[in-house]
């Protein structure tokens, strides 16, 4: 109830900030984040917070859509919004709810762009988002992805960033099964660049384990079979490479360089020839024995990381007998014959791997989420190994060690009636021991065991739970709110046990007529045909082994099995067309309900599934009866199933149509809040287009007056082309086109005067705002100290007070003192004053300097500009210039030409001249 008061509190104080966004709504809103945040610290339980419940889910989308407006919060109150985001994606399924429901990944994004790399804001943003779509698949398509994208490839490639781990990290998140930007980075321009500072730091001596990981991680996921990278992992450096990425895996603390590590074994082991050198390692089993001692000192996060590593390389040829001699290697069973006491205190205290394997066995999935599932599947391998190897008859003393846990595991109880109502974990676990049991009772030994350890009430009271509870049998479609869907596990539950029970039956009395009985019996139909049509192979083939041995008994309900069936399929195909459907229809983005399980469609409408013939055999004897023919060739049971059936396939119908009834108010309610999410991006983009129309404008007009001008310069040529056409004629205009080149230059050495002027002037602006600058950084540091005198001022001013209540209580013994002590409080009262009169003062100064300090940068910014476009005229002069000087250059030479000329024809008629005279002579 506490929580729920707090978050109560956070919810209708964020409220008041988003309505008016004054600062004591921020003070109070931010005073609620802190105790969220120590609500919500490390170590905590979150479950409360779980998405399922109404009251936080409110609180987390009122936090986001708080966080989708950064530009108008202070940066202190979007940090802790972020830690506490941060604190609660330690749960996995509130991480996972952050993408999938709350699209909080968009407003990260969002955060980044438009805040520095340096910037506290910045780096929290990144860290959160690393969690977050951790495991998720992004489209590259969507804008948000591209622009992370655009964002960190910078940030990779400058190594002198210090957000590039970070960023790492999220191009692993990014890569990791994602074919459209695993191609987008092989393809795109900076992809060499980023290469090779992935060598640098998968190489480098001097790289931390982290940007080992991250980079290995990367090149494994996009360019594991490009030609550059085959010395990395050709056979004689895979040794290095795995001594790196154990070293990792044992040697961090941090939650996520291990995930990343084990990940990144995962990927690589797809990969046959990395398989067969793996196998080949010789200092393997000295880092098998160090993961396995990771199992009891871990939390169950690191637990769960640590059965999938030896899950996957369970799946290696050969190394399973190698995990399997390291596991039972440190346990002495001919010293130590009892098992009772062992699994009793924590776990840290164990040393045996066995015993912490069976020990993470033991433990409830509410508390521990996946890591008993995971410690059964990891038995599940070793005993197969054991079972089916050599071995067998040595260690067949496990079964006093495993076999309590098994038989605990079976008799607790499902909760399908609490407040969070999550039976789904349980019926997993019951489902992996079932499993466990199975591949156990292959051993003869361990079979008797078995079967004097396990009464057959123990399948009857599993098998009664799922008959009775599974909203298979019980017709229910639609789910409470706030609830699981577990009829998929409790189908697995039903065929796994049946599947023990096949195995056991004849070494169990009483266990072959209770088995042949329930095959036989007509409410374990929708369960078979479930199991049949699940996509599971192991559960499927199963089913398909249990449906054969059905076969051979006598009041096998073979027919109902096939209608059952097919109404699977039919309805599988229904929701599947109703799906697409309403994703066609409510857009790409929205996520609508999902499909319903398996179990939930093994509920079928039986109706549906009749054939044609059945139909008409049926409608012939309800005509025989009216008629009142005699019936010899059907029994009344048949009739009296059929009829049966046919009420139970409208009552399945009757439920599928309240379960698409209950999807489409679903999917209402989702749409409501798409379109309210619509509506605010609407007004968002508004803004947005308002603001680029307005850029728009402004870019029009600046276009315009550049067509003006080019008009302009279109114009001269045109002239100048004029001109050139008319130098053969005028001559005389070389004269007035030297004057102009003069003006030109007078210009040219005055724009220049002008130019260096200006550069004074700014020089002397920036020594100008230094100085300002400094005389901030000064008023400032006096600031504080004048805070701290207030301080000192109202610490005093409270001691008085205090004073002045103990004076008041003593006033009858000391009156004659009473008139003194007045005088001094009035004395401090004038002094108090006057300490507030000087710091309102000082605060108006510092207001005063902060004014002036924007005008000298808004006036810095003018006289840029203005430097900018003197630059421009200067450039443009210059190009003019050198343009005439090369017209003059081509005048002179055409001058020259044309005086050559005259002065011939000037020589030639001097010389006709003098030969006329001397003729006439």
């Amino acid at each position: 109830m506490e929580k729920a008061s707090v978050i109560k509190t956070v919810i209708m104080t964020a409220n008041q900030y988003r309505f008016s966004r004054n600062n004591s709504n921020m003070v109070l809103f931010q005073h609620q984040l802190d105790v969220l945040l120590g609500i919500t610290s490390r170590g905590s339980d979150l479950k409360f917070f779980h998405p399922r419940n109404l009251l936080p889910t409110e609180c987390l989308t009122v936090i986001i859509d708080i966080l989708s407006e950064t530009s108008e919060m202070k940066p202190s109150l979007v940090i802790k919004c972020l830690q506490l985001l941060r604190n609660l994606a330690a749960e996995k399924e509130i991480r996972e709810s952050f993408h999938e429901s709350f699209n909080l990944t968009p407003v990260l994004v969002e955060i980044i762009k438009h805040n520095p790399s340096v910037n506290p804001l910045c780096m929290e943003s990144l860290h959160l988002l690393q969690i977050i779509i951790y495991g998720h698949k992004m489209i590259l398509q969507e804008s948000y992805v591209q622009d992370l994208l655009e964002f960190i490839i910078p940030h990779i490639t400058d190594p002198a960033e210090d957000c590039t781990e970070v960023c790492l990290g999220l191009l692993v998140n990014l890569c990791k099964d994602n074919f459209a930007v695993q191609s987008h980075l092989k393809n795109m321009e900076h992809s060499k660049q980023l290469k090779r500072t992935l060598l640098n730091h998968m190489l480098g001596s001097e790289s931390s384990l982290d940007f080992v990981i991250y980079s290995f991680s990367v090149v494994t996921s996009v360019w594991l079979h490009d030609q550059e990278y085959d010395r990395i992992f050709n056979p004689s450096n895979l040794k290095s490479v795995f001594k790196s990425i154990f070293n990792i895996i044992l040697k961090r603390e941090t939650w996520m360089s291990r995930r990343y590590g084990v990940d990144l074994f995962k990927e690589m082991l797809k990969d046959g020839q990395i398989q067969g050198e793996l196998s080949k390692f010789s200092r393997l089993p000295v880092y098998i024995d160090g993961i396995l001692k990771l199992i009891p000192a871990s939390t169950p996060e690191t637990v769960v990381m640590v059965f999938e590593l030896l899950l996957c390389f369970c799946s290696v040829e050969g190394l399973r007998c190698l995990i399997c001699r390291s596991v039972l290697s440190t346990l002495d069973f001919g010293v130590r014959p009892q098992f009772s006491d062992m699994l009793i205190g924590p776990v840290h205290q164990v040393k045996e791997p066995l015993l912490a394997i069976v020990h993470w066995a033991n433990q409830s999935p509410d508390t521990h989420d996946e890591a008993p599932m995971y410690a059964l599947d990891f038995l599940t391998e070793i005993y197969e190994e054991l079972i089916y190897s050599n071995t067998r008859l040595k260690y067949s003393v496990h079964a006093d060690l495993v076999l309590p846990v098994l038989l605990s595991a079976l008799n607790s109880e499902v909760d399908i009636d609490s407040e969070m109502c999550m039976p789904k974990k349980q019926c997993r676990k019951k489902v992996k021991s079932l499993q466990l049991l199975s591949v156990l009772s292959g051993e003869d030994d361990i079979r008797k065991k078995m079967v004097a350890m396990f009464s057959p009430s123990v399948y009857t009271e599993l098998l009664n739970f799922q008959l009775t509870n599974n909203r298979v049998t019980r017709h229910i479609s639609n789910v409470a709110v706030g609830c699981e869907d577990w009829s998929e596990d409790g189908v697995h539950i039903v065929i796994f046990c049946l599947e023990l029970m096949s195995k056991l039956r004849k070494y169990m009395p009483n266990l072959d007529g209770l088995f042949c009985s329930l095959l036989q019996d007509s409410k374990l139909v929708p369960f078979l045909s479930a199991g049949m049509t699940s996509p599971d192979r192991t559960v499927l083939q199963t089913a398909l082994q249990l449906f054969t041995i059905g076969t051979t008994l006598d009041a096998f309900p073979t027919v109902l099995i096939g209608d059952s069936m097919a109404s699977c399929i039919a309805r599988k195909n229904e929701v599947t067309e109703n799906i697409n459907a309403a994703s066609l229809t409510q857009g790409s983005k929205m996520k609508s309900t999902r499909s319903p399980s398996l179990s939930y469609n093994s509920a079928g409408d039986f109706s549906r599934s009749f054939n044609g013939e059945h139909e008409a055999s049926v409608q012939a004897i309800i005509d025989k009866m009216q008629t009142g023919l005699e019936i010899k060739d059907i029994n009344r049971s048949e009739i009296i199933d059929i009829y049966e059936h046919k009420i139970q396939g409208y009552q399945t119908r009757e439920n599928h149509l309240q379960d698409l009834l209950d999807a489409k108010t679903l999917a209402l309610s989702q749409a409501d809040r798409l379109i309210a999410q619509h509506r605010s991006r609407r007004a968002q983009n508004e803004a947005g287009a308002h603001k680029m129309g307005k850029l728009l404008k402004e870019s029009e007009l600046k276009s315009e007056e550049h067509r003006e001008r080019l008009n302009e310069i279109m114009l001269q040529k045109e002239k100048l082309s004029l001109e050139l056409e008319h130098l053969s004629q005028e001559y005389q205009k070389l004269e007035h086109i030297s004057e102009e080149h003069q003006q030109l230059t007078a210009a040219y050495s005055d724009i220049t005067q002008r130019y260096e002027s200006s550069q004074k002037s700014l020089l002397s602006l920036k020594q100008e705002l230094k100085t300002l600058t400094e005389m901030h950084e000064i008023l400032q540091k006096h600031n504080v100290s004048l805070k701290q005198q207030h301080d000192l001022a109202s610490e005093q001013s409270s001691k008085l007070q205090e004073e002045r209540k103990n004076l008041s209580k003593h006033l009858k013994e000391k009156e004659g003192k009473l008139q003194e002590l007045t005088k001094n409080y009035t004395k401090l009262e004038s002094k108090y004053e006057k300490t507030e009169k000087e710091r309102t003062e000082l605060e108006i100064g510092l207001d005063n300097l902060r004014d002036t300090v924007n005008k000298t940068e808004q006036a810095k910014k003018q006289l840029q500009q203005k430097v900018s476009a003197l630059e421009l005229v200067c450039k443009q002069h210059e190009a003019d210039l050198l343009s005439k000087d090369e017209q003059i250059k081509d005048l002179r030479t055409n001058l020259e030409k044309h005086t050559q000329i005259a002065a011939l024809i000037h020589s030639l008629s001097s010389g006709k001249s003098e030969s006329g005279a001397s003729v006439t002579k």
